[in-house]
């Protein structure tokens, strides 16, 4: 802080005067609005929004390295007591309003820092059904830090060039623009910005309105009801004597065992077999994935074939010598697969993946609902008939 020369000084105050003359104190004057930017560039606390790979670059600028605490700039768990949200990493539909409610418990003034490619433009995900076209689109973003992802190095001259906007908005002027057009027209996402003229103020109070939606109005929707599994066939049981796999999953109805797939057991029997590869010591569930084929696609499928959902299944054994055992099920579009959740508990969540991304439904399942969508989504994403692109108003 600059020292003021006091030899023509024009005033008398008691207090500042003995202030002076005590020994050792050093008395300094200045403006007190220099005095609070200061304070306020130098301890703009972090609320980190890292969500994938720029997250650990940003830990890794908080570390000994880069050291982010120089600048007074610390990282706080709470949107209550951080100036800065960074958000490091691609934002989702499902995501989004949770963002937007964390950054409205933000104090004024705030700012935002768009760390990395997904979070500035979405990047390679900007066309995915699932993710937000940029957080600007939502969020009010003060500085953009590119790069996939950028190094620790970057956000420290983005926190620089934060203070000088800091600074700038104090002296009630507003930064320079660096325009650059082509950049703009290349990344325009499916929803305005929130700087863009032309944007529907509608947008911003349906996404308020979203954002300040609880979680738990979500979890009670009903889930839709589903087709009684098939009660399983009485199936033969294997010789006890017998571990050999193919002998087990031949005496649960697999005829055919083609190198390039899991041979296909029946639907009646798949349970059954479940429980006779865990009496085997098959006791870890490595996979459910579930395939959807339009009408005369997919494996062994001729022209004239329906619709049907194709799901593999892998066990593993424990322990030494461990073997994985391989099977799959197909069944026609509106029939569903019985559920496995009652022989594996592995089988609880893995079943509700495939359902909310397929669409396979599985019979008996203790509690089908979405897993990684909103619970109000419409549709099964990995389809084949799914558009890629899907809007999901007022996301994207």
């Amino acid at each position: 802080m600059a020292m003021t020369d006091e030899s023509a000084r024009a005033y008398e105050h008691p207090l500042y005067e003995k202030l002076l003359h005590v020994p050792g104190l050093s008395v300094g004057v200045g403006v007190l609005d220099e005095l609070l930017t200061w304070g306020l560039t130098n301890s703009l606390w972090i609320f980190p929004m890292a969500t994938s790979c720029c997250g650990i670059e940003l830990m890794a600028a908080a570390a000994s390295r880069v050291d982010l605490d120089r600048m007074g700039t610390i990282v706080r768990a709470s949107p209550r007591q951080a100036d800065v949200m960074v958000v490091a990493g691609t934002i989702t539909v499902k995501m989004a309003p949770r963002v937007k409610k964390l950054w409205d418990q933000m104090p004024e003034p705030k700012w935002c820092i768009a760390m990395g490619s997904c979070a500035i433009s979405g990047d390679f995900y900007r066309n995915l059904y699932s993710v937000v076209p940029g957080v600007d689109t939502f969020l009010p973003v003060d500085v953009y830090v590119p790069g996939c992802p950028p190094n620790p190095e970057a956000l420290m001259h983005g926190l620089l060039r934060l203070q000088e906007k800091v600074r700038l908005q104090r002296e009630g002027k507003l930064p320079p623009p660096e325009p650059r057009p082509e950049l703009l027209a290349a990344t325009t996402p499916s929803v305005a910005r929130m700087c863009d003229a032309a944007r529907d103020p509608a947008i911003s109070i349906a996404q308020t309105a979203e954002g300040l939606l609880p979680s738990s109005s979500l979890l009670e929707r009903p889930t839709a009801p589903l087709a009684p599994a098939p009660a399983p066939a009485p199936a033969p049981a294997p010789d006890a004597a017998d571990d050999d796999l193919e002998a087990i999953l031949r005496a649960h109805g697999a005829t055919d065992f083609p190198k390039d797939a899991p041979p296909l057991i029946p639907a009646d029997q798949h349970v059954a077999l479940a429980r006779a590869l865990v009496a085997k010591g098959y006791r870890q569930l490595v996979t459910i994935a579930a395939s959807h084929w339009p009408s005369g696609k997919g494996r062994g499928a001729v022209a004239g074939d329906p619709e049907r959902f194709e799901v593999a299944y892998g066990l593993r054994s424990i322990g030494r010598g461990s073997r994985v055992a391989l099977w799959a099920v197909r069944v026609d579009a509106g029939a569903s697969i019985p559920s496995l959740a009652g022989v594996l508990a592995g089988a609880d969540w893995q079943e509700r993946e495939q359902w909310d991304l397929v669409g396979v439904p599985f019979g008996g399942h203790p509690d089908l609902r979405r897993l990684m969508l909103p619970d109000d989504w419409e549709g099964h994403p990995l389809r084949k008939d799914y558009a890629a692109d899907t809007h999901r108003a007022p996301w994207r």
